[in-house]
């Protein structure tokens, strides 16, 4: 465990925040006199859907980050990959070697497989449509209405059982009784040019048509210098950016009552995958650092001479030059509703494919196909029975098949199909100022995953089945107590589950394709939800405890053989806090910040070989203490495990920032800047030590100009001003994936009706 200094000072600063909270609630004195705008902003409630029906974001009781599509405008905020900074403990980052997976930790669990029959640890739900595979879940976020961040494990509710959380996207609904038309171009510098074109058409007086539409281009952000006899490629640029994204959706009021929604969706991304290369620079002796200490040039290490009579799937990082990737995906939804004053039925109905094509560098060369396609069906039912009861119900089915054939050093391929019905429900009592509330989940699910290892791996790797019939109950439990109707306190139980799966990996028959248990998760939360200034200002803080067993990762083990496996039981512990005020006409000042505490507390000694790279001979290279052969080496390792802190879960990090509006007669002046830090974490379930992340200090600003009558609107904005040099992913002790470097352009945007 880590000090307790650290969290009970944030813990004394929250209760000395939370405590002041009731009086500012009570008390407006000495507020700055509030304008006509202002009176417009504090009425205007961000109301989410988080918990399946329509809530104002200070009465959930939950932890939910939501941004509008102004404020995704505003931030600048284009990908999932961008929403990072504004959610507390979230780690995101473009998956290991890929141009358009997303690699998702909340509150230090997460996933980062993309092949064979695992399951996001985070949900990414688009129009209440979940993705099934990681592979292109880095969704461009276009002509979007809302984003909703839901932390914590969604079991009772959400279409697809995850024990981190889900990201809900909600793009916007085609409007009656408007005809508009906005374009915007930006340029930047690596030659970045992007178009977005939406649309809004009226079609009588009760259906509307919207349409939008982006390309987005940008040259690569990383050099090619290989040497040897590859030399005459030193130069190429590599990381380029080429994505089309577009969407089309129907809607129509066929009734007072009766209302469907239709949406098409196509994205195009031959984006090259992020490149390896050697880390430039460390404080650990002994670990090879790049020639030129420059992260963004793509170069052999030190003594390597790249060769032409080194096979394709063995060449190094630095002669390794193939880098493409190719990703479509494609979706059709139909929702229809029925809507009355006290009750309503939703039906979703969704397919969903997918086509991957990628080549590039996972320590060894790695290429991969990916051909997947889902059907989803959901009834979703909300009735308010009487004054004091508040139901949410239905059923929800899934089926999935995906086939994945894949090169790392030897081919393999992967066909899963996955079959899943549950049936939902949650109530809500509503006894005065006290809410109760419970809900429970039954899933059931049937899962094939059949694999084969070609190569010297046939003769043990051909033909191996597993089949996981998995029925599973979870549930949630939570009470809430209004103190004021500014101050909401709140605590709750929940459980969840991530779906067993099969390792990808077939290297010994020792660990061939192995089968993996279901991971289960029970968490304690509890929390304070407060606005003061008559709404100008809110304070949301949350304790969570989350006891995690079975967890699911991939490794080696102390046989030496390479697999996924449960990998034994780990408590964490942590505190959010979210926070925004508008002190004076037209500024906005906001943060976040979190602190985690993770830790292993129970594993085997197989389960440690796993987790600290120990073999039965050899210590790994965090375990220096441990004494192969010796009578207690098993132990000493298991002991090594516990201390082993959680990849990708910072025990600090935090974001403030600001908006200011400066209203004048031709238009609007805004600007704003976000200042976000990172502690340090491990990219590596190992802790080893070239994987030791340090984003540190990032700066982002924007500054612009919209014309009085909304119709033009010009921004400068820049990413990482100061030219940080850090990486979030890693595969090895000196192989790591650059975070974008400094970043700038300018958008011109227009709109008409």
């Amino acid at each position: 465990m880590t000090s307790t200094a650290k969290p009970m000072m944030l813990a004394i600063a929250g209760t000395a925040l939370m405590a002041g909270v009731p009086a500012l609630a009570q008390d407006t004195v000495g507020q700055p006199e509030q304008t006509e705008e202002d009176d417009e902003l504090v009425d205007n409630a961000i109301i989410v859907t988080a918990q399946r029906r329509e809530q104002d974001l200070q009465d959930v009781p939950a932890a939910v980050t939501a941004l509008g599509g102004d404020a995704l405008q505003d931030l600048q905020i284009a990908d999932a990959n961008d929403l990072q900074n504004q959610i507390p403990s979230a780690v995101i980052s473009t998956g290991t070697g890929t141009a358009n997976s997303a690699r998702i930790f909340f509150r230090g669990i997460g996933e980062d497989e993309s092949r064979g029959g695992i399951d996001p640890a985070v949900g990414i739900y688009i129009d209440n449509v979940y993705l099934g595979r990681t592979v292109g879940s880095l969704v461009d976020l276009l002509d979007i209405d809302q984003v909703e961040v839901l932390r914590g494990p969604q079991g009772t509710l959400y279409g697809r059982n995850t024990t981190g959380g889900a990201i809900k996207v909600s793009s916007v609904r085609p409007q009656l009784d408007e005809n508009t038309f906005e374009a915007e171009l930006g340029y930047g510098n690596y030659d970045r040019f992007q178009g977005r074109v939406i649309g809004n058409v009226a079609i009588g007086d009760s259906t509307a048509l919207r349409f939008a539409a982006l390309r987005r281009e940008r040259d690569g952000y990383f050099t090619l210098n290989p040497n040897g006899d590859f030399a005459n490629l030193a130069g190429t640029t590599v990381g380029d950016e080429e994505v089309t994204s577009l969407r089309a959706s129907l809607y129509s009021e066929l009734t007072e009552n009766f209302s469907f929604l239709a949406i098409v969706d196509y994205t195009d991304d031959n984006s090259d995958p992020v490149p390896s290369s050697i880390l430039d620079e460390t404080d650990f002796a002994g670990i090879v650092t790049d020639r030129d200490g420059d992260i963004f040039t793509v170069e052999p290490a030190p003594g390597v001479t790249c060769s032409q009579f080194t096979p394709a799937g063995f060449q190094p990082v630095g002669c390794f030059t193939d880098f493409r990737s190719d990703v479509e995906a494609f979706g059709v939804s139909f929702q229809a509703m029925l809507e009355y004053d006290n009750f309503s039925i939703t039906s979703i109905t969704a397919y969903r494919t997918l086509e991957d094509e990628l080549s590039t560098h996972i320590s060894f060369p790695f290429f991969q196909q990916t051909d997947q396609d889902q059907f989803s069906q959901e009834l979703l039912i909300n009735a308010e029975i009487g004054d004091i009861f508040n139901l949410t119900t239905g059923a929800y089915y899934y089926t999935e098949d995906a086939f994945i054939a894949f090169d790392f050093i030897f081919p393999f391929d992967i066909d899963v199909q996955t079959e899943s019905f549950a049936l939902f429900g949650q109530g809500t009592v509503e006894l005065g100022a006290l809410n109760l509330t419970g809900g429970l989940r039954w899933t059931t699910e049937d899962r094939t995953v059949l694999s084969n290892a070609g190569g010297p791996l046939a003769g043990f790797g051909t033909g191996i089945e597993n089949d996981f019939d998995t029925d599973n109950i979870t549930w949630t439990a939570k009470v809430d107590y209004s103190l004021t109707d500014d101050l909401l306190l709140y605590a709750s139980y929940s459980t969840g589950f991530k779906t067993p799966g099969g390792s990808p990996d077939c290297f010994s028959p020792l660990a061939c394709f192995a089968p993996v248990d279901e991971e289960s998760l029970d968490s304690i939360e509890g929390g304070v939800r407060a606005q003061f200034f008559d709404g100008r200002g809110t304070f949301n803080a949350t304790y969570f405890y989350n006891d995690y067993s079975g967890l699911q990762i991939g490794g080696t083990l102390p046989n030496g053989a390479f697999t996924r496996i449960n990998a034994g039981e780990a408590e964490i512990q942590g505190v959010e806090i979210e926070a925004s005020i508008r002190p004076v006409s037209g500024l906005t000042i906001y943060g976040n910040a979190s602190w985690i505490d993770g830790e292993y507390t129970e594993v085997n000694f197989n389960q440690a070989g796993l987790l600290t790279n120990s073999t039965a001979t050899a210590a790994g290279p965090t375990c220096g203490g441990a004494t192969p052969g010796s009578a207690n080496y098993e132990q000493q390792i298991v002991d090594c495990a516990l201390d082993l802190s959680l990849k990708n879960a910072p025990e600090w990090k935090g974001l403030i920032g600001f908006n200011y509006d400066i209203f004048t007669g031709p238009g609007d002046v805004f600007f704003g800047a976000d200042f976000a830090w990172e502690d340090e974490s491990f990219a590596l379930v190992s802790n080893t030590p070239g994987s030791l992340v340090d984003p540190g200090l990032r700066i982002d600003a924007r500054i612009g100009f919209e014309t009085a009558n909304e119709r033009w609107r010009f921004t400068l904005w820049g990413k990482n001003l100061t030219d940080r040099d850090y990486w979030r992913a890693t595969t090895s002790v000196n192989q790591v994936y650059a975070a974008p470097p400094l970043t700038f352009g300018v958008d011109v945007g227009f709109r008409f009706n």
